[in-house]
């Protein structure tokens, strides 16, 4: 199927594509995201009856976009598209490597990109096994993974930076216990947790962006461990807490 083909098709399902002649921003939205294999990605997809149509964008970060999708009941989706173009793919490997579950790594950026996407579908994957809370995995296809979206239909969840918490103590001890179930539970270390990889919807902390999550095993879980602790010691020690990390690192561990 031709480029030119393939977008005529996808064009009244990926409500972005119309926006493109608009603005520099949605034309450069779509210039780093929808490539053509990421455009073949999202229409097995839709045709498969995954999503209906992919609807706008909802957040950006370092290695992918986010948008909001619908589904053929109006219920909706996130979709999370890794830009294999513009990503900092070389620092992701240390992630991968040491992984079991990734024995033979690729060396080429789209590659190292796909990988990516894969590991962090394995990843909701093995925290939706143990009821963390975290977006629930869909779906995954190359650089585009699907899941569970977070918020209403008017906005997404806010980050947890941007929230006035009612009850910090309550919040702090939630995502205190999310981590350590994560740990002995899920077998797993977040690996890059802060204020801003943490969704609140009614109240309750969901953790996102896993993709960099590693397994137990992995030679730098215990740095990261730690690195996890300080970022969130922090932020609620800033919210008048008395955080303390040894603690902390003693009860996710249950020392």
């Amino acid at each position: 199927m031709k480029e030119e083909e393939l977008y005529r098709i996808l064009e009244g399902k990926i409500q972005v594509l119309e926006r493109r002649e608009k603005s520099v921003e949605d034309r450069k939205t779509y210039d780093e995201v929808f490539d053509r294999n990421t455009l073949l990605a999202v229409y097995k997809l839709i045709s498969s009856g995954v999503m209906e149509t992919l609807d706008y964008p909802i957040s950006t970060g370092k290695e992918g976009n986010v948008f909001c999708a619908t589904k053929e009941d109006g219920s909706l989706l996130a979709v999370k598209i890794y830009r294999v173009s513009t990503s900092t793919y070389k620092n992701l490997t240390k992630y991968i490597t040491g992984d079991p579950r990734f024995r033979n790594i690729p060396k080429d950026r789209r590659g190292i990109i796909y990988t990516w996407a894969r590991k962090e579908y394995k990843n909701l994957s093995r925290m939706s096994a143990a009821k963390i809370a975290a977006p629930e995995p869909i779906k995954q296809i190359n650089n585009v993974l699907v899941m569970q979206y977070l918020g209403s239909k008017e906005q997404p969840a806010p980050m947890l930076k941007d929230v006035l918490l009612d009850n910090p103590k309550k919040s702090y001890k939630s995502i205190l216990n999310t981590i350590k179930n994560l740990y002995i539970n899920a077998k797993l270390v977040h690996g890059d947790l802060s204020e801003y990889n943490v969704l609140v919807e009614d109240g309750k902390c969901f953790l996102i962006d896993v993709g960099q999550s590693v397994v137990l095993e992995h030679p730098l879980a215990q740095e990261l461990l730690k690195r996890d602790v300080s970022n969130m010691a922090r932020y609620f020690k800033k919210l008048g807490l008395d955080t303390d990390e040894e603690d902390m690192l003693r009860y996710i561990r249950g020392d």
